[in-house]
């Protein structure tokens, strides 16, 4: 709606299509990233058929969704708690054994071009927060405050995951790190905290997950109500949830996961779009 009114009926047309992407490919990308949580951390049995678990994880979270909204957005809530305690967990942590010579950059400018998806993604999804509208008791109030305020969460968590992390273990070592805040803690030798933080990550992963699916399936409601997509999209069921949107965006969500299989890949994806 904001990019129609300053574009034109087309120019809402293509970005209502790009964010579909973004928020159709990355709940894929990360329903890898749980999944393997699981395997890793020994939840499961490690010769669980991934797909399956990738199966299962959708089912249940959008499940969730359908279900109610209030539901969802209270359980996505305490889940994001958690996450921002491990990322403080972290931070207490890691201060200690900063050390700024560490966090020079080894490729200079070009490294930092290379780097930019990755940085893309401390942010992904917060436009998000607009989606919320058709639901927000008081929008013209509640929705700035929300952008706003979500914003600032992210700038302050990605600056204290940016610094911290390299000025313990390094820049150039962080860019080979599949997870950087666990190693960190383990390089500062403070394994129980690592553990810890290892644990609630994948808090923070459900968290990401949950938030692009409430996004998503909002967005495909909206494109559809507004006319860019066919109208049966935009049914809702008893409990007022976009439930048919939601069944998409899971289905093709789970579909690019069976094709794909690399969840690096869908997250390139995702940003991209």
């Amino acid at each position: 709606a904001f990019s129609r009114c300053a574009m034109g009926r087309f120019g809402g047309f293509l970005t209502g299509m790009a964010i579909t992407v973004e928020y159709v490919c990355a709940p894929a990308a990360i329903s890898t990233f749980i999944a393997n949580y699981f395997l890793q951390l020994r939840i499961i049995p490690e010769d669980f058929p991934f797909l399956l678990l990738v199966g299962i994880i959708f089912i249940v979270f959008i499940g969730i969704h359908v279900f109610g909204v209030g539901e969802a957005l209270k359980l996505m809530l305490v889940i994001t708690v958690v996450g921002a305690i491990a990322l403080a967990a972290f931070a207490f942590g890691a201060a200690p054994h900063f050390d700024a010579a560490t966090t020079a950059l080894p490729f200079g400018v070009s490294g930092l071009l290379a780097a930019l998806p990755f940085g893309i993604w401390f942010f992904l999804g917060v436009e998000g927060v607009a989606l919320a509208a058709e639901e927000a008791k008081d929008p013209r109030r509640d929705i700035p405050k929300a952008i706003i305020g979500s914003m600032a969460v992210l700038i302050g968590t990605g600056l204290i995951v940016l610094v911290l992390a390299a000025g313990v273990t390094g820049s150039e070592f962080m860019g080979t790190s599949s997870a950087p805040l666990v190693d960190a803690l383990n390089i500062a030798n403070l394994p129980g905290l690592a553990l810890f933080v290892n644990v609630a990550g994948l808090f923070g992963l459900v968290a990401s997950f949950f938030s692009l699916i409430y996004a998503g399936s909002r967005e495909i409601f909206a494109l559809s109500r507004a006319g860019y997509l066919p109208t049966f999209l935009s049914l809702t069921g008893s409990r007022k949830t976009p439930w048919v949107a939601l069944l998409v965006q899971g289905v093709i969500g789970f579909a690019l996961v069976v094709v794909v299989q690399d969840g690096d890949v869908l997250l390139n994806m995702a940003v991209l779009g």
